[in-house]
């Protein structure tokens, strides 16, 4: 009998999805502890949603030989240095995005997932968005034609959402918005739109970045909160990503695919897939694509619909028979390196050659 996977979860804000994707999968996970810098929080979060145990450090889940794959829930800077960390000491790891901040990070990612066979996925849920699943098998069967532009935005009001910027518990700023390293937009929500565009277009390597950015989050941090990226990838398909985090409007997650025989664009009003198509003779509008958005029927709604239970299902079979995860280290590097290397581009006012992974 195939043993379940024992997971060790940094970060409490992670607790309630691997919940829900372990009673997805019973035989195959087991929650076998969790860390959280605040120990109230972590012990709130073990006794409600019945894991193992409450690791007092990371590297003591690290140390515990029980553990087989550690998701990685922390604020966004940390993730490459705790997911390398965590691949040192043998462990699977399932990482939010982003890889990393670095170049070097992500270089470092990769080398220790080959030399090591070990699983590493970066957490892009969106990937399993279906109606982006059937976008990509009709580009696939040549609804699109040869894909020449495509665009994809992340715009997501934090503020006008009324997310907490204080922690309750302690009075400090919540890390999203800590004036020292807040989240930004491009390496924040941005991967889901830079790392999901680019396998909507089948693109391999993204070779130059231009980047703008405008409007400040939160003082004194140096960052703009709204940003453009225009991208040149190796096949010559021009592309144009966008991450906001101070556009008055509610939250958005589009993408936009212009072929030399068809057209795929999501709604930004009601988030679902529209078409047009020479395949299909006659058609003179924009149609509806008849494919649930986020969760596949048969599966209840979470966070991000059933797309983050696909998600770990497919590293439950990375792990299992032994290959990458859909989204590996080196596959999160080819989505990851465009984003850092756009921040370079805003700071230097110059186009930034991106390195091929």
């Amino acid at each position: 009998m195939t043993q379940p996977i024992r997971v060790g979860i940094l970060g409490a804000g992670r607790a309630l999805f691997m919940a829900q994707c372990r009673d997805a999968f019973p035989d195959d996970l087991v929650l076998a502890g969790l860390c959280d810098i605040r120990k109230a929080r972590a012990e709130k979060a073990v006794k409600k949603h019945s894991f193992d145990r409450v690791f007092p450090t990371y590297e003591e889940m690290l140390d515990d030989k029980g553990i087989d794959l550690v998701v990685i829930g922390t604020p966004d800077h940390e993730h490459a240095g705790q997911a390398i960390q965590a691949l040192e000491a043998g462990k699977h790891v399932l990482s939010e995005i982003p890889a990393a901040y670095e170049i070097t990070e992500l270089e470092r990612l990769i080398a220790l997932e080959e030399k090591t066979g070990l699983v590493y996925a970066m957490g892009n849920e969106v990937r399993w968005f279906p109606y982006l699943e059937a976008a990509r098998k009709m580009a696939d069967e040549g609804y699109w034609g040869r894909i020449f532009q495509s665009e994809a935005g992340y715009l997501h009001n934090l503020r006008l959402e009324g997310w907490r910027q204080t922690e309750s518990e302690t009075g400090e700023p919540h890390w999203r918005f800590d004036p020292q390293r807040p989240q930004t937009t491009f390496l924040g929500g941005g991967p889901h739109a830079f790392d999901t565009l680019r396998w909507l277009t089948g693109e391999t390597n993204w070779v130059e970045v231009f980047a703008y950015g405008n409007e400040p989050y939160v003082e004194p941090h140096s960052e703009p909160a709204n940003t453009v990226a225009l991208l040149k990838g190796a096949s010559g398909l021009i592309s144009k990503v966008e991450a906001s985090y101070v556009m008055v409007r509610p939250y958005c997650l589009y993408f936009n695919l212009f072929g030399d025989k068809g057209t795929f664009e999501t709604s930004r009003q009601d988030s679902e897939g529209l078409f047009f198509t020479e395949q299909i003779p006659y058609m003179d509008r924009m149609e509806h694509l008849a494919v649930p958005y986020a969760a596949r029927p048969g599966h209840g709604a979470t966070g991000h619909g059933s797309s983050e239970i696909h998600m770990v299902e497919d590293i439950i079979q990375a792990i299992r028979e032994h290959r990458p995860a859909t989204i590996n280290a080196r596959e999160a590097a080819r989505s990851i390196a465009p984003a850092i290397c756009a921040y370079e581009s805003i700071r230097t006012g110059q186009p930034v050659k991106i390195p091929g992974f």
